[in-house]
């Protein structure tokens, strides 16, 4: 088995706990097994800003897996619930700026200053516009900040053509999260879409932060595991050939709530693997 060395992994900090905000007995095995398994880029959870719960939980799978040498992908996000507007975006902003210094003094090696928050804004006090503006300018900020390694910002599906033609500015990385579709919908539009953004962005600037089959779950895409596993492995396939360097596959385990959805991981719930697994070890071929 070859495993694909720009290949990666988001994981989450909380797993099969009755307290959801505490970290999970099985998280520092989840890591063992990564590392085990050739996984040294993982991304661990995306901490919504201002919650304080979620962060002392994540924080804490952090520093676990720094310890263990894990090349480690994290940041925060908005989604609180809430909305992000013009009157509270500067306090949003400070809470990113300290996560960054929190993240440079403590051995995370990227920094992730959002996630889609396209989806979150109100568009009339911060239109999508003035946000894509205010995180380039954030980045500006961020990069006095944090310097273990690149910044990144994943952006929302719908604004992929305006990030395309605008730029990423003084982002590292804009991050792609996309799927083959969901909801009984599926084509080949996501490679027309990555193809666009190479050639807008450029492929050095960029790095899929999320991709799986169904933006469901997995069993929305098929029951069947080995038809799951070879949309993974076509996935895999299309991305080396765009030049884009480096993937996250989303996710491990199947039941990381509540920070991550379930039912998109290559670990079930009974601790045995979907038939994809085999497709990730193998995706250096």
């Amino acid at each position: 088995m070859t495993k694909w060395t720009g290949l990666g992994i988001s994981v989450y900090s909380t797993s099969d706990n009755p307290d959801p905000w505490e970290l999970s007995d099985f998280f520092e095995d989840q890591i063992d097994d990564l590392l085990a398994n050739g996984f040294t880029d993982i991304r661990i959870d995306i901490v919504v800003a201002d919650n304080a719960e979620a962060n002392v939980v994540s924080k804490a799978a952090v520093a676990i897996a720094v310890g263990k040498g894990v090349n480690v992908i994290w940041g925060v996000c908005f989604w609180s619930g809430g909305t992000l507007t013009a009157a509270n975006w500067p306090a949003h902003r400070q809470l990113i700026l300290d996560a960054a210094l929190w993240a440079q003094n403590n051995g995370v090696s990227e920094f992730i200053i959002g996630n889609e928050e396209e989806n979150c804004n109100d568009d009339t006090t911060l239109t999508d516009s003035q946000l894509r503006t205010n995180y380039r300018s954030l980045a500006t900020d961020v990069q006095a900040i944090f310097t273990n390694g690149p910044i990144i910002y994943s952006y929302a599906w719908e604004s992929r053509d305006e990030w395309a033609s605008e730029g990423k500015g003084d982002i590292d990385l804009l991050g792609i999260n996309f799927s083959i579709g969901g909801s009984g919908v599926f084509n080949d539009y996501w490679k027309s879409m990555l193809d666009d953004m190479v050639e807008g962005i450029g492929a050095d600037g960029l790095i899929i932060t999320e991709f799986e089959p169904s933006y469901v779950n997995l069993d929305d895409y098929s029951e069947d595991e080995a038809v799951q596993a070879a949309a993974v492995t076509e996935m895999i396939d299309y991305i080396k050939t765009t030049g884009i360097k480096r993937a996250l596959f989303f996710n491990y385990y199947d039941d990381p709530q509540p920070f991550g959805p379930p039912g998109f991981g290559a670990l079930k719930t009974n601790k045995t693997y979907r038939l994809l697994w085999q497709s990730l070890l193998n995706s250096g071929k």
